[in-house]
């Protein structure tokens, strides 16, 4: 008898090699990507943090960097490599006006001016001929940020209206509560663009951070969000996708009992992105609707796989750095006090975000309808990508004298005012 059994071929064997999209994920110098970025200013060290006690190392967009602040309160950033003989301004030290090189005492001030050269005559006759590679930096909201562009190109460094003026009794928090993470923000080890796509990914919160791992936003049920919020069968509709003037955001309705005597209200969550990095996340465990919305996050490419996260909040109350920084437990612990074994059971983003790989390959991807987020936000940064490429300005560049840009995130009551 013949058997007339057709074979199942839809196997791993024989597949096309993997790949990722390298106009999106690669930010070296002269890729497009990394051009791209070097149009925008980008946190650097949070300032309260960069004192003049030490130089602090630190790599943003595949270059090695310092980052210090002089005597005099200046801060600079510097390429890491002294333009004398190689040695790491990381073990320099710092002075009144600028940074010394452990090796030979050669001392740069922060726009790479050679100062002095200790062991040669007359503190170096021809001082003025060495100059060490440096990039302007400017201070704003408890933040340093850097430029790495063109200089003929160097736009205005932005302003915010969620986060000035300050209100009476109000400061700004730019420092991470986190060892090692103080000065020159969270590093993770894996490619920006996965941490910065998952901020217009809402749906994950119905699953990742309730179905699978239990309820991870603290204040939910109390505080924060209502369980229904995170309702998987629902969110899909819920959700609504929206261009804004300088990115993308999304809006996910939900009801809560926030009306006259408890009565059901629907409300609107909107989180904006802002290129090419910028997330306004409105605080998740402490909801209060109709609120002015209060802090910025940059996620900061390092290099290829790993990225820095620097934010900014405008507040009166210190525990509201505390909501933001530890919001999210995993089976009621915070991430580095958990077992691999624990990670396995309760995953969160890191582990979802990690496991994608160092830079994840976007030829494998299968996408779906609620990923519509990430497909516009992808879209938007490669029109950003080819913007630069033609010599156009990209979207969101600053321009001088412009007003405070609007910031469309928060909890709203809906058909409000």
């Amino acid at each position: 008898m013949t058997d007339t059994a057709v074979t199942d071929t839809g196997t791993g064997y024989g597949r096309e090699p993997s790949s990722h999209d390298a106009r999106l994920t690669e930010v070296g110098p002269g890729t497009p990507m990394g051009e791209a970025l070097r149009r925008y200013w980008h946190p650097v060290a949070s300032s309260a943090a960069l004192t003049s006690d030490v130089p602090h190392r630190t790599r943003i967009l595949g270059e090695d960097l310092v980052v210090f602040r002089d005597g005099q309160g200046r801060a600079g950033v510097v390429f890491e490599r002294c333009s004398h003989r190689g040695s790491s301004l990381f073990y320099g030290r710092v002075e009144d006006d600028g940074i010394r090189c452990c090796y030979h005492g050669w001392k740069f001030d922060v726009q790479g001016r050679c100062l002095e050269q200790a062991c040669e005559p007359g503190g170096g006759r021809r001082r003025n001929l060495a100059r060490q590679p440096w990039y302007p930096v400017d201070e704003r909201y408890g933040l340093v940020f850097v430029y790495m562009g063109p200089a003929d190109r160097k736009p205005e460094l932005p302003r915010w209206d969620c986060l000035e003026p300050l209100a009476e009794g109000e400061q700004y928090y730019s420092s991470w509560p986190v060892p090692g993470a103080e000065v020159t923000g969270m590093e993770a080890d894996y490619n920006w663009l996965q941490m910065y796509e998952n901020a217009v990914d809402p749906v994950h919160a119905s699953w990742l951070h309730s179905q699978h791992s239990g309820f991870q936003f603290q204040g939910t049920g109390t505080t924060g969000f209502p369980e229904s919020y995170y309702d998987p069968s629902t969110v899909a509709e819920r959700v609504t996708y929206h261009r804004t003037d300088l990115g993308v955001k999304y809006v996910q309705r939900y009801q809560d009992k926030s009306g006259a005597d408890g009565a059901l209200v629907d409300l609107d969550w909107s989180v904006e992105l802002q290129l090419p990095n910028i997330l306004a996340l409105p605080d998740f465990v402490n909801v209060t609707p109709d609120a002015r919305h209060d802090m910025l996050i940059w996620v900061v490419p390092s290099d290829d796989t790993h990225h820095r996260m620097f934010f900014a909040i405008r507040s009166t109350d210190s525990t509201h750095l505390e909501s933001f920084a530890f919001g999210i437990k995993q089976n009621g612990k915070d991430n580095w006090q958990m077992s691999d074994e624990e990670k396995q059971r309760w995953p969160g983003d890191y582990e979802a975000q990690r496991s994608q790989g160092d830079i994840t390959q976007h030829s494998e991807e299968t996408l779906a309808p609620s990923d519509r987020g990430v497909v516009m936000l992808r879209r938007m940064l490669r029109t950003m990508v080819d913007d630069v490429a033609a010599g156009r300005d990209p979207l969101g560049v600053g321009t001088p004298g412009g007003p405070a840009r609007s910031v469309e995130s928060g909890v709203f009551t809906a058909g409000g005012a």
